[in-house]
């Protein structure tokens, strides 16, 4: 039985791992249970006898949970004491008492009285305001539900180490706080603040609008003409306006060379013999009219090739058959003439 195996612990803990309570204090535990239940309760003893106690305190409660008694509960009492949780050691010697007592233990009863008397003047104890209560507010310590009204100005016993508190209620952010707690006897005081209120959820941004399709690659040779007709259009007018101009040149030379030989026709006229002066006037009527012809046929090549230059460069959005062009040359007594028209 446990309590043969605790009078080893000391002459006090023999009291408290005394034989178990022959009838059970909640549900009947099955005989698989019990056989657990004895197991985790002599590996929690001879782990709490070594000193490893944050070994021995967790099979001592699983122990308790499995078939719970008088004894286990308080050499459980035992080990939290030793570890330091005064709070927790504190409840269980109370719950102990009761319980001995009810099962008409009483030196069981009186030595767990007598220590929850001692515990609980070295308790700490945390005290909780709300400066501002909301609407289903719920405070929770350590993760355990706090009522709001009951909280608030009270000692709460609590395990000395870092104690988490928090807040929360409907419609506001949520509040939490860690607090750093010392051995006891001592009574830290924490202030819940007003909850704010909570930030609405923004709104998902829009889509940004889809870039405009990317505008169609017109290829080269399919690519507008301007309307100038490029620099070949331009470069025709130049090669037409040098060939009219070598026209008209040889026009004049032309005229002057015929004017030259009526004039040597009538000074060797009346006589076989010409006269030096009309021999003089003779050749340079000839000159004349070599320099006539050989401006006018440059001026026919350039005028040409400017019209072709140009009839080449015309744009495409004119019909090719509204696009005319003439040459007419002609020969007068007074000269000759070259006439150019066209249609653009």
């Amino acid at each position: 039985m446990r309590s043969l195996r605790a009078r080893h612990a000391g002459a006090w803990l023999a009291l408290l791992s005394g034989m178990s309570l022959t009838s059970p204090l909640w549900a009947q535990p099955t005989a698989a249970d019990k056989a657990l239940a004895e197991g985790l309760f002599q590996d929690g003893k001879k782990l709490m006898d070594e000193g490893r106690l944050q070994e021995a305190c967790p099979k001592l409660a699983e122990s308790q949970r499995v078939d719970p008694t008088v004894g286990t509960l308080l050499n459980l009492a035992v080990c939290h004491e030793k570890e330091g949780k005064t709070a927790s050691a504190w409840a269980e010697f109370k719950e102990a008492s009761a319980l001995a007592a009810s099962a008409g233990q009483q030196d069981r009863s009186q030595f767990a009285a007598k220590r929850a008397s001692e515990l609980e003047a070295r308790l700490t104890r945390l005290v909780l305001e709300v400066a501002q209560a909301a609407p289903g507010m719920a405070i929770t310590l350590n993760g355990k539900d706090l009522s709001a009204a009951a909280a608030t100005g009270s000692g709460i016993p609590v395990d000395p180490g870092t104690a988490t508190i928090e807040a929360r209620a409907p419609g506001k952010q949520p509040w939490s706080q860690q607090v750093a707690l010392d051995p006891g006897p001592s009574a830290p005081r924490v202030v819940i603040p007003p909850l704010a209120d909570a930030v609405a959820a923004e709104q998902p941004k829009a889509a940004p609008p889809a870039p405009p399709p990317p505008a169609p690659v017109v290829p080269q040779e399919a690519a507008k003409p301007a309307a100038s007709g490029g620099p070949l259009r331009t470069l025709g007018f130049v090669a037409g306006g040098v060939g009219l101009a070598g026209i008209g040149v040889g026009s004049v030379f032309g005229i002057m060379a015929i004017q030259k030989a009526g004039d040597v026709e009538v000074g060797c006229s009346g006589n076989f013999r010409c006269s030096r002066a009309d021999v003089e006037a003779n050749e340079s009527a000839q000159t004349t009219a070599m320099v006539s012809n050989i401006a006018v046929g440059a001026g026919l090549v350039f005028l040409g090739a400017g019209v072709t230059m140009v009839l080449m460069s015309r744009s495409p959005e004119k019909p090719v058959a509204s696009e005319r062009v003439w040459l007419s040359p002609s020969v007068a007594s007074d000269g000759g003439r070259v006439t150019l028209g066209g249609q653009w």
